[in-house]
C-alpha cells in the first residue's frame, strides 16, 4: 500500500503492507551508491534485509550511537568525516535505517552535503516513521539545546511490518506515537485505539498497521505541533538532578502526559483523566516517577523554562488550539493533579 504525504511543499511516498525487498523493487536506483545510516542494534538484527533489498548496489554503512538523540553535533562531525571519503561525482542514496535520531540526522545531512544524494527512510518502528514525517530535522548540542534545523522529508519511506513486529520492547513506544496523535488531533482515533488495545496482552495480538492511514492524515495537518507537544517538560527532565534515572523514551512520554495534565487543569477540559491513566497503566506504561527523583527540583526547572516558550493547547481532546504561556501556579497544579491521579489508580 502507498500513501502520499505532503507538508511545507515537501512530499514523501509512504510504502507499507509488504516486505522491504518487494517495495524497493518498484523503484529504479540507476547505479546509486547506497550509504546507510543506522544504529548498532538495527545493524546487528536486520542489516541482512537491507543487503537483500539492494542486491545490485554498492553499500556502505555508518553506525550511529544507540541513544535517542544521536542527531547531535558530535555525531554530525563524525559522519561528515566518514562521508568525506566518497567522490562527489557519483550518485548516492542516503538511507536512514534506525531510531529517531538517525532519521533526523540523515534528513539534515542530505540537504547540507556536497554529494548528489537522495534521502530515503526504512523505519524500524512507528515512532521513527512519524519522526521522518515531521519536516523539522534538528541537530542538537545536547538533548535540550537545538543548534541547527533543516526542513526535509524523505522522498521514499518504507515500513516493513516483519521488522517492526520483532521489536517487542518498542511496542509501547510505537503505541505512544499513535496515542499522542489521537489525543491532540483525532478523538475518534483515540476511542478506536482503546477498543483494540484495552490491555497489555493486546499489544502482542493486534497490529497498529490498520491505524496508519488515519494517523498519517491527522499528522499531515499537525506534524510539528504534535511532535513538539511536551518538549518543554522533556527539557526539564534533562536539567533536573537524577533525571538520568528515566530513559529517554520515558522522559518523552511523561512530558507528553504532563503537558496534557497542564491543559486539563488550565483550560478545564472535559476529559476523563483517571480512566485514561488507568488505561495506560493497564497497557504497562510506567507512570510513577523514581523515588530518588526530586519533583521539587523538576518544578524549579519548569518554572525557569516556562518563560522561554508558549505551550500548545487543546480546545478539546482531538483539537489543537493556540499556543499559550504557562505560569508557575498552573504548572504546580498540573503536577499535583498528576500525582493525585497516580495515587488513586
Amino acid at each position: 500500500m502507498k500513501l502520499l504525504f505532503e507538508r511545507s511543499k515537501l512530499h514523501s511516498q509512504i510504502n507499507y503492507g509488504e516486505l522491504l525487498t518487494s517495495s524497493v523493487k518498484s523503484y529504479v536506483l540507476q547505479d546509486q551508491h547506497v550509504i546507510v545510516l543506522t544504529n548498532q542494534r538495527y545493524y546487528d538484527r536486520f542489516f541482512q534485509k537491507i543487503e537483500q533489498s539492494f542486491p545490485e548496489n554498492k553499500i556502505d554503512c555508518y553506525i550511529c550511537r544507540n541513544q535517542l538523540y544521536c542527531n547531535n553535533l558530535d555525531e554530525l562531525k563524525e559522519v561528515l568525516i566518514f562521508l568525506s571519503q566518497f567522490p562527489p561525482s557519483a550518485k548516492y542514496l542516503l538511507l536512514a535505517f534506525g531510531n529517531e535520531g538517525v532519521v533526523e540526522l540523515t534528513g539534515f545531512l542530505q540537504k547540507n552535503i556536497l554529494l548528489d544524494a537522495d534521502y530515503w527512510v526504512v523505519a524500524p518502528s512507528f515512532s521513527a516513521m512519524f519522526t521522518a514525517l515531521s519536516e523539522n530535522k534538528i541537530i542538537w548540542q545536547n538533548p535540550y539545546h537545538p543548534v541547527m534545523l533543516q526542513k526535509n522529508l524523505p522522498s521514499q519511506l518504507f515500513l516493513d511490518q516483519t521488522i517492526v513486529q520483532k521489536q517487542n520492547e518498542g511496542k509501547l513506544v510505537d503505541l505512544q506515537s499513535f496515542i499522542q496523535i489521537a489525543v491532540l488531533t483525532d478523538g475518534s482515533l483515540l476511542r478506536e485505539l482503546y477498543q483494540v488495545f484495552p490491555t497489555k496482552k493486546n499489544l502482542t495480538t493486534a497490529s497498529l498497521t490498520a491505524f496508519i492511514s488515519p494517523a498519517v492524515k491527522s499528522y499531515e495537518k499537525n506534524a510539528v505541533p504534535v511532535a513538539d507537544f511536551g518538549k518543554l517538560f522533556e527539557k526539564a527532565f534533562y536539567l533536573t538532578e537524577n533525571g538520568h534515572l528515566l530513559s529517554a523514551y520515558m522522559k518523552r512520554f511523561l512530558a507528553f502526559l504532563f503537558q496534557l495534565f497542564w491543559n486539563v487543569v488550565t483550560f478545564d477540559l472535559d476529559f476523563p483523566l483517571s480512566a485514561f491513566m488507568q488505561w495506560l497503566k493497564d497497557l504497562g506504561y510506567p507512570l510513577n516517577l523514581p523515588s530518588q527523583f526530586l519533583i521539587g527540583d523538576y518544578l524549579e526547572q519548569l518554572a525557569s523554562l516556562q518563560k522561554e516558550v508558549s505551550l500548545s493547547t487543546l480546545t478539546k481532546i482531538g483539537h489543537l488550539g493556540k499556543n499559550h504561556l504557562a505560569d508557575e501556579k498552573s504548572l504546580l497544579r498540573a503536577m499535583d493533579y498528576y500525582q493525585r491521579i497516580i495515587s488513586e489508580i
